[in-house]
């Protein structure tokens, strides 16, 4: 295969992963260039990786390099904008950051505006290439576990801080199909505030491919998981069959506990584990530009995650079960913002 070159739009800390993620690929792909709209930030990025090509303005650098995958690191609220130049421009792939979008037709615009325009879209779920997270779909898939019946899954981040993380790894251990429904409730305006803009705490629960009834929790008032300090290092998942019980957290690895195997597992420490991980998806994504609707980050499949993220305001609106597959519409995540904002608690006064 031919070495790819690449692109990355936003030079923050998160970019900074995507980029040092190349100096660990065993080989696929090359970063050219680089682009950001603070000159400083851009400079410093640049030298620190080796990038000589930068750029303040995304459609000069995509006319100027045509690369064959664009990183989209960028804050969700300027994606908007940058999706009309990738629209324009059209280069063969992007791998957008997770969550991919603020809003239900957001995101569509994204899924459909792509997929209108050849450009094959990807969203950056690389706790799919963790270790642990791995070896959790190994013994589900083994039939070690017998029949699914229950699972949990938590994280502290909100539902798109960190929610899209937690769904998308319970679609990666259920087999990535369809989501019967999903009941929530929520609390917390001030998290539409923020650049991830959904409530600040959500609970619930979903029905799941074969059966699986999983609980969940995503905002700051979730549980800890081995009572990990570090806030973003709070998720995990743990599923229970009629033969055994696994799961997985960041930073901690995986266990199991099954009739056959006994009790095993592996601590994983998530600093060393993710940069591996971010080369993983990276690299794989490069070798599947041929056909890349078969990759699992490809917005076939990663919008399952996306939409339950919506599904879930949506139920918490309308205050009943819904079907993550219906559309949601932008009017509904705004009632919820206001319903929430009501039902806060006045200062004495």
């Amino acid at each position: 295969m031919a070495e790819r070159r690449t692109a990355i739009l936003g030079c923050g800390p998160r970019a900074a992963d995507h980029a040092a993620a190349y100096r660990s690929l065993v080989a696929g792909g090359r970063l050219v260039a680089c682009c950001d709209m603070d000159a400083q930030r851009l400079e410093a990025f640049a030298a620190k990786f080796g990038i000589e090509q930068r750029f303040g303005d995304l459609a000069q650098m995509l006319r100027a390099v045509r690369p064959d995958l664009l990183h989209v690191v960028a804050a969700p609220p300027f994606r908007p904008a940058l999706l009309e130049v990738i629209l324009g421009e059209r280069p063969p792939a992007v791998l957008v950051e997770k969550p991919l979008a603020r809003r239900p037709e957001e995101g569509a615009a994204w899924i459909e505006g792509c997929q209108r325009a050849g450009v094959a879209l990807f969203v950056n779920h690389q706790l799919r290439y963790h270790r642990p997270f791995q070896r959790v779909r190994q013994l589900v898939e083994s039939g070690s576990l017998g029949r699914l019946e229950f699972g949990r899954g938590s994280c502290r981040g909100n539902l798109l801080e960190q929610g899209t993380h937690l769904f998308d790894m319970l679609s990666y251990f259920l087999g990535d199909g369809p989501v019967e429904w999903i009941f929530a409730q929520a609390e917390g305006a001030e998290g539409y505030a923020s650049a991830h803009s959904a409530p600040s705490y959500a609970a619930g629960a979903a029905l799941f491919p074969g059966g699986v009834h999983v609980g969940f929790e995503c905002g700051a008032p979730a549980g800890t998981w081995r009572e990990e300090p570090v806030y973003w290092w709070n998720k995990g998942v743990e599923l229970v069959g009629t033969r055994g019980r696994v799961g997985a957290s960041t930073h901690h690895g995986w266990w199991a506990q099954t009739e056959a195997g006994g009790l095993e597992g592996e601590v994983v420490p998530y600093p060393e584990e993710d940069l591996l991980a971010q080369a993983r998806l990276t690299e794989t994504i490069l070798a599947a530009l041929d056909d890349p609707e078969r990759h699992q980050a490809h917005a076939a499949t990663a919008r399952l995650s996306f939409d339950l993220a919506m599904a879930a305001q949506r139920a918490a609106l309308l205050r009943r079960r819904v079907d993550p597959r219906e559309p949601v519409a932008d009017r509904e995540i705004e009632a919820l913002r206001a319903a929430l904002a009501a039902a806060e608690p006045r200062a004495a006064g």
